[in-house]
């Protein structure tokens, strides 16, 4: 059966090793992680045959997190440009709903609260924006 020469040579810190001291390599090259990992050896040796560790990764959720999930799952928003520096409306709508929690609003009633808002803002302003303007087309 055909191996893997990192089962029978080591590690790339043992192979380093043994060209320094075979002089293969002059120690002046050595590569800027070599000393790093001299000073800091890792706790465990790096093998490919290490069982990795049994505990469970948590999922990282901030409040705004949910937040926003839960505004994005109840409202339809465009597709967020990256490259425009624009507050997005996710943003704006978190934004209503943090003042209404600083003023002392439960997050339920608060979201409710931001949520009328923010449908209110967006029907004025989509209004304003569907009316036609009355300066000529120049051709």
């Amino acid at each position: 059966m055909a191996q893997s020469r990192t089962d029978r040579i080591g590690t790339i810190f043992s192979r380093m090793t043994a060209l320094v001291r075979a002089d293969v390599l002059h120690p002046n090259n050595l590569p800027l992680w070599y000393e790093v990992y001299k000073t800091f050896p890792p706790k465990y040796e790096p093998k490919y045959n290490r069982k990795p560790p049994t505990t469970e990764i948590q999922n990282i959720f901030y409040q705004e997190d949910l937040i926003r999930a839960k505004f994005q799952k109840d409202i339809s928003v465009p597709i967020i440009d990256m490259k425009n520096n624009d507050v997005t409306k996710t943003q704006m709508f978190y934004t209503l709903y943090e003042c209404l929690l600083q003023g002392g609003v439960e997050k339920e009633e608060a979201y409710k609260k931001a949520m009328i808002r923010y449908k209110s803002i967006f029907k004025i302003y989509e209004s304003k924006k569907s009316h036609k303007s009355t300066k000529p087309n120049k051709p």
